[in-house]
């Protein structure tokens, strides 16, 4: 199904495009640009309207938060109209990509099979990950990073019981897509070698082209700020977008539409590097404004496209101080480096990357470069990186409420007062308490003059010790030591990072000098963010 739901969506953005060059007057259509687009501008944000949808659904991102966090729920119509709406876009020229909306439809129609069959809803979230992969993999021809982006994004675990089915749908919508268009590799690209010369540059390039994604986001969030605030008046805004996009891919029509063979050409020589430049430069504007004006699409292409032209045009740079360097190679490590920065997932973001253009030579730069973006631009927000495990468990760091709401906690609030044990006690206390309190895990000191926290002793530690020769052991034998501790001033992302981290309802606390102070009771905190 996802095989065909990719067939169907590229045939469909080939009948548009037909369809707009063939009634074209002119021997060129991008002449009509500035006319069309802001129809189709228009045409979109009546659909939107009409069916409530709005840009920020149909991202990959939002396609996943719906799996993990309410186990489905897509609507048939909706998938449809953003479909066929996005294919409408695609072929009149829009800057945007495929990937979003042939994700949504992904979902849309395995969960659409999942209720013909009445599966359970145990493994629910799993056959539409498989949906949502096999779909990209048709996509793009990109198998492996489909089966990564299922389980980096979407699920945020990976194991036999998750990995076959996602390995067996990703493969098998991989061979429909190839039988119906051809093992296609979605830009040619010459040999190339990364050298000792493009070595040194990397750093510098990976610092030039993370300014890419962070401007893209800083513009992103300034206009879905000014869609609500002028959120009654806004069909007039698209119409002007429109306009203005019109008029730059008039004058640069390279930058429309998906781009592929525009990078084919830029990575052959056929573009000149100021030419090459001016082209990055329309592309972003026109990126921006499309998806600022609220039109569906993709991030994943445009992304590609920018970090292409962008690593091209840093090249041409380091090409002035060393003639040997390839600006081709910049290239290659741009569309990584940018694709990771904008979609937030480094590794499906090289395997893209590495699939598309069948450039396996490359893997060590192209992973180097979007794991440093993905670094650059998270280095102050720690959290982010776990953004996916905090998902799992219902929390959504990304929303402002549950933000606001973390800001004004004080960590003494979820503190339980529970006895420690002593390191030379019995471990048979430990297991008359555990059988007795409702508590897994008790924290350990050293003596009852010194509160020092030594370790936590868990139901786990006392089904291990009946391995041994009970009758001698202490708790220190048994007891996890040094465990992690949350120290009493922690605040709300030191808190976050714990509960991503670990598995557990109670984590201990301690003071300055490492004193056991109480355990924090995890359950409690997220009872607080519940209500």
């Amino acid at each position: 199904m996802g095989g065909v739901s990719a067939i169907v969506f590229r045939k469909a953005i080939s009948f548009f495009h037909n369809l707009f060059t063939t009634v074209s007057p002119f021997q060129q259509y991008h002449y009509l640009f500035p006319i069309i687009i802001p129809v189709v501008f228009l045409i979109t944000y009546k659909i939107s309207k009409l069916f409530v949808i709005s840009p920020e659904d149909v991202t990959i991102d939002e396609v996943a938060k719906r799996i993990s966090l309410k186990k489905g729920g897509f609507d048939l119509k909706k998938g449809l109209a953003v479909l066929g709406t996005t294919s409408f876009n695609i072929g009149a020229g829009v800057p945007v990509g495929r990937e979003g909306p042939i994700a949504k439809l992904g979902g849309v129609t395995s969960e659409l099979l999942m209720k013909i069959i009445k599966t359970d809803r145990l493994h629910l979230p799993i056959y539409l990950t498989c949906g949502v992969s096999s779909a990209i993999s048709a996509t793009f021809n990109a198998p492996i990073a489909a089966i990564l982006f299922g389980t980096e994004i979407v699920l945020g675990k990976i194991n036999s019981y998750i990995l076959i089915p996602l390995v067996v749908s990703s493969s098998i919508a991989a061979i429909v897509s190839q039988e119906a268009f051809g093992d296609f590799a979605a830009f040619t690209v010459p040999h190339l070698n990364f050298s000792n010369a493009e070595i040194i540059f990397l750093p510098i390039a990976v610092l030039l082209l993370s300014l890419i994604p962070l401007f893209f986001w800083i513009f992103f969030d300034f206009f879905s700020h000014l869609r609500y605030a002028f959120r009654h008046h806004w069909g007039k805004f698209v119409f002007i977008y429109g306009i203005v996009v019109g008029i730059v891919l008039f004058f640069f029509p390279e930058a429309a539409g998906v781009g592929y063979e525009q990078i084919t050409k830029l990575l052959s020589g056929q573009i000149p590097p100021f030419l090459s430049f001016q082209i990055f430069l329309a592309k972003f504007f026109a990126v921006i404004l499309a998806f600022g004006a609220g039109i569906f699409g993709g991030l994943m292409s445009p992304s590609i496209f920018l970090g292409a032209f962008g690593g091209f045009s840093a090249g041409e740079l380091f090409k002035l101080i060393d003639p040997s360097v390839n600006p081709a190679v910049f290239a290659l490590i741009g569309s990584a480096s940018v694709l990771s920065g904008i979609s937030r997932a480094p590794f499906r973001s090289s395997l893209i990357i590495i699939e598309l253009t069948h450039s396996y030579q490359l893997v060590v730069p192209i992973l180097l470069a979007s794991i440093m973006t993905k670094y650059l631009l998270n280095v102050e927000g720690e959290i982010s990186f776990l953004k996916r495990a905090l998902l799992n468990k219902g929390i959504d760091v990304e929303n402002i409420l549950t933000i606001k709401k973390l800001k004004d906690f004080n960590i003494s609030q979820f503190l339980k007062l529970i006895h420690p044990l002593y390191e030379n006690t019995h471990i048979s206390v430990a297991q008359e308490r555990l059988l007795k309190e409702k508590w897994r895990y008790l924290p350990v000191v050293k003596s009852p003059h010194d509160n020092h926290l030594i370790g936590i002793v868990s139901l786990r530690d006392i089904r291990i010790s009946a391995l041994f020769e009970a009758k001698n052991l202490k708790v220190r034998d048994i007891m996890t030591p040094d465990p992690f501790a949350l120290p009493l001033n922690a605040s709300f992302e030191d808190i976050l990072k714990a509960l991503a981290l670990l598995e557990t309802n109670l984590i201990p606390v301690v003071d300055e000098k490492g004193n056991y102070v109480g355990m924090f009771d995890v359950d409690e905190f997220l009872r607080f963010l519940s209500f």
